[in-house]
C-alpha cells in the first residue's frame, strides 16, 4: 500500500472526500526521507496533518532542518516547499470539496473514475497515478524510498504541467495512453492539468 493513498481513495469512493492521513506515519519512528516524501505527497491530500504516537521520535518539520538530502537541499527545505504547494492548491481543494458537498462524488480518486474505457488507466497503479477531481492528474512516487525515477501512465490527450519546470515542454500531447518515466526524487511531483479545464489557484506563495 502507498503512503495512505489507497486508504484515502477508499474513503472517496465511499463518498467521504475530506480524508487524509497522519503524515510521516503514526506508528514507529519515521526517517527524514520518509517524512519528506510523505509531505510531498500530503500536499495533495484533501486533509493533511503531521501526527504521531506517544513515545515516537519527534517528526515536526524543524526536526529535519540541517539534515542534507542533496548538496544544497535539506529535508526541511522539501517539507517547507510542500507546505507552499498546499497553499497554492487550497482554492482548488475548497472549490472541489464544496461542489462535492452539494451532490456527492469523489475528489482523490483512481484514474479509472475519469477514464473507464481506457484499459491502461484501469490497470495503472492507483498509488502512483491519482486524479484530483476531473481536472488534474498527480503522478508521484508514494510507495518506495530511494527511487529517483518512476514510470507513470498518462491517458490520451493534452496535459500541461501546472508547476511548469520545462518551459515550452511543459505541455504534452499523447495520441494514445502512454507510460512515461519521470523523476521521483523526494521533492518531485508531476501535476498535470487536463485539456478543457480551468482551476482556481492561490496567489502570492513563493515556490522558489
Amino acid at each position: 500500500m502507498g503512503w495512505s493513498v489507497t486508504g484515502i481513495m477508499s474513503h472517496n469512493i465511499a463518498g467521504i472526500p475530506l480524508a487524509g492521513s497522519d503524515i510521516c506515519g503514526f506508528i514507529d519512528n519515521t526517517t527524514p526521507e520518509l517524512c519528506a516524501r510523505w509531505y510531498t505527497l500530503g500536499a495533495f491530500y484533501p486533509f493533511s496533518r503531521n501526527h504521531n504516537n506517544w513515545g515516537n521520535a519527534p517528526q515536526e518539520p524543524w526536526v529535519f532542518k540541517g539534515i542534507p538530502y542533496e548538496a544544497t537541499i535539506d529535508y526541511f527545505d522539501i517539507i517547507q516547499h510542500s507546505m507552499r504547494v498546499k497553499l497554492n492548491m487550497i482554492r482548488y481543494f475548497y472549490t472541489e470539496l464544496f461542489t462535492l458537498s452539494l451532490g456527492g462524488g469523489a475528489f482523490y480518486k483512481p484514474m479509472w473514475f475519469e477514464f473507464p474505457n481506457d484499459a491502461g488507466a484501469v490497470n495503472a497503479s492507483p498509488e502512483l497515478n491519482i486524479m484530483l477531481g476531473e481536472a488534474m492528474k498527480l503522478s508521484i512516487n508514494s510507495n518506495k524510498l530511494g527511487q529517483n525515477s518512476t514510470e507513470f501512465y498518462m491517458p490520451a490527450g493534452l496535459w500541461c504541467d501546472v508547476f511548469n519546470k520545462n518551459g515550452t515542454g511543459g505541455c504534452l500531447t499523447f495520441a494514445t495512453g502512454t507510460n512515461v518515466n519521470m523523476s521521483t526524487k523526494a521533492y518531485d511531483f508531476h501535476l498535470h492539468l487536463r485539456a478543457g479545464f480551468l482551476v482556481p489557484m492561490q496567489d502570492g506563495v513563493n515556490l522558489t
